[in-house]
């Protein structure tokens, strides 16, 4: 069973994995909120875990799909269906880097940790926020569907800091 990655326009470029960069939106969003919570971590020490952890993540989606498609294909696999299967999976690391913005003005002084960490968080809760939007936009969706899709993803943000918060 394959999955089927359907090209659209995203803010002028084309990406082939619109769920990857919420996949990793989420995920980056759910990692700054628990080191926020920790209170032990740095912005410098969290923008090192934020770009480590997507890196990892990147890798194993890659390494996971290149061994399932090998399995399912019974054949050898390509260094072109690697880079392929690389180039598709980049956008959940990508969708880390809008919040390590953040995090690196608060590692060279310019915000205190706390805001950095609030911005960084609240940058991911924006950006889930704006997917929303625009998927629905893209669907055609009027007004009505817009300030929906903005209301559910704002909740699923929220409720992800949430959980954070919650988790001691």
């Amino acid at each position: 069973m394959g999955f089927k990655y359907v090209p659209s326009r995203v803010a002028g470029r084309r990406s082939p994995n619109l769920a990857g960069v919420i996949y990793g939106t989420i995920l980056a969003t759910a990692l700054v909120a628990g080191i926020d919570n920790s209170g032990s971590a740095t912005p410098a020490r969290a923008l090192g875990i934020l770009l480590a952890t997507a890196g990892v993540i990147w890798a194993a989606r890659l390494y996971a799909y290149v061994l399932a498609e090998r399995l399912q294909g019974q054949r050898r696999m390509q260094w072109g269906d690697v880079r392929r299967i690389g180039v598709r999976e980049w956008p959940v690391f990508q969708a880390t880097l809008p919040l390590t913005l953040p995090l690196a003005l608060g590692t060279l002084g310019i915000l205190g940790a706390d805001a950095a960490f609030g911005l960084a968080t609240l940058v991911g809760v924006a950006m889930l926020i704006g997917w929303g939007i625009v998927f629905s936009r893209r669907a055609g969706h009027g007004t009505a569907g817009l300030v929906g899709a903005a209301a559910v993803n704002s909740l699923v943000g929220l409720l992800i800091v949430g959980l954070e918060l919650a988790i001691p």
